[in-house]
Order: structure tokens, then sequence, then C-alpha cells
């Protein structure tokens, strides 16, 4: 049983658990030098899971991702040595909502890096392919980190229905059927992180969305589109129109 306080080989120690997702459980960490990272450990039957984030994180060169550095085993179950991401789930630093009504700098700048991020994937043909708010670590002033890539896969990947594939309420219809993914699957579960800042609630279907005067509608309506083909594909090109929308709106 893995418990904080324990040493591993590598001479890192567990400090204390950060949190527990749907396939680990998140330590802080501190190695042998000082350096505070984070170690996530599988259970023994969810190392699939294990292998792909090593796969799609190990090598990771950009400041808006949280790369794996190292893997191995404690206590016989998988566990990866991961960068540091500080701050919040981006839930928990937007308590007051509409995000983008109540603190829209920030918000903003939060958008971008996640844009920023996807950009750098893509560009690597990896989707990450479960974007929502506890896998964005965001900081006071709204810096922000993609992490966790134990679903991410290549760009047109097909996993079948029966695998899960993401977060229901933020993945795109594509994902929720089990085709093969795209660009334009991750950006739209930007998308759905544009609706709530936008709106300070997740969008319901068959419910249209709440009346709102705000220049990033029509991006959040693009990003949303059911019909894949309809919806943009290009990080880069989103990350821009982003920044020019808002052009005006933060003073």
């Amino acid at each position: 049983m893995t418990v904080a306080g324990q040493l591993l080989d590598n001479g890192t120690r567990l400090v204390r658990v950060l949190g527990r997702g749907s396939h680990s459980v998140v330590y802080l960490a501190v190695t042998g030098r000082g350096q505070v990272r984070a170690v996530k450990v599988f259970p023994p039957d969810l190392a699939a899971f294990a292998q792909r984030e090593y796969e799609h994180g190990v090598g990771l060169l950009h400041p808006r991702l949280a790369p794996v550095l190292a893997r191995g085993q404690i206590g016989g179950q998988p566990m990866l040595l991961v960068a540091y991401a500080r701050g919040q789930v981006l839930f928990e630093r937007y308590r007051r909502r509409p995000a983008l009504e109540r603190d829209r700098r920030a918000y903003l700048l939060t958008l971008t890096h996640v844009l920023e991020a996807l950009a750098y994937l893509h560009g690597r043909g990896i989707l990450h392919r479960d974007v929502k708010p506890d896998n964005v670590m965001v900081e006071e002033d709204g810096s922000a980190k993609l992490v966790d890539y134990d679903l991410s896969g290549p760009v047109g990947e097909a996993t079948g229905a029966g695998l899960r594939i993401g977060t229901p309420a933020f993945q795109s219809p594509e994902a929720g059927r089990g085709e093969a993914q795209g660009p334009e699957s991750d950006l739209y579960s930007v998308g759905i992180l544009l609706y709530w800042g936008l709106h300070g609630q997740l969008p319901q279907p068959g419910e249209p969305a709440p009346s709102c005067t705000d220049p990033l509608v029509r991006l959040r309506e693009h990003l949303l589109a059911p019909d894949r083909s309809a919806r943009p594909s290009d990080a880069a090109q989103v990350w821009r129109e982003v920044l020019h929308l808002a052009e005006g709106t933060l003073s």
C-alpha cells in the first residue's frame, strides 16, 4: 500500500495526497535534491493507462504542460514521476462566476494557455482527449497548465464506444460515439470551458444558451458546432481569435 511519507528507490519522498482521479492517486513529492514533483500511482489493473500517459507525456517541452519525467513501480503498482503544476483546478480558481465577467483578464489568460498547450500537442500528432476543469491547473494570475495524459492518443485513433475516452460533460459528440477524433474534438472541449466562462454554468442538452452580449459568443458557437467539420481544427488559430475578439474588453 502506497502511503504519504514513503521513500521511493530514487530518493523521492511522497509528502501528501494531492488528489484522486479515475485512474490514479496523485501525491506531492520531493526529490532527494529538494525538487517538488508529482507522483501518480496507478492500480495494477490500470497499468495500460500509466503506459499510455508515459508514452504521450514523456519528452513534452512546453511551459503550458506538465511532462512525465520517469516511470517505475512502487509496491507492485505502476508509478509516474511528473513535473509539478502549481495552482488550483480551474473550477476552484474561478469561484466567482461567470468567470469572464468577474475575472476576465485571468480567465482569458487561462484559455489562451490551454490553447497553446493543445497547439503544441496537436503539432506532435497527439490529442489530449480529456480537456476539463480538473485537468487545468491555474495560478492566481490565470497562468495555466494542461495536465494528465492517460487518455491521450494519436490523431485519428478510434477507441470504440466501450472505452471511456473522456468526461461526458466535456467531450465532443464524436468522442461520445467512440469515433476517431481529431484536433476539433479537443477544441470542442475548449468550447465547453468558454461556455462556462461566459455563463457560469455548463450547457444543458436541448436548452438554449443564456442571453449574452460578449463578443466571444460567436467563437463559442463555432467551437460547439455539433458537426465536427464546421468546427475549427487549428488551436493556434483559435488562440488568435480569442485575442482578437477580446480586444478592447479588458479595460
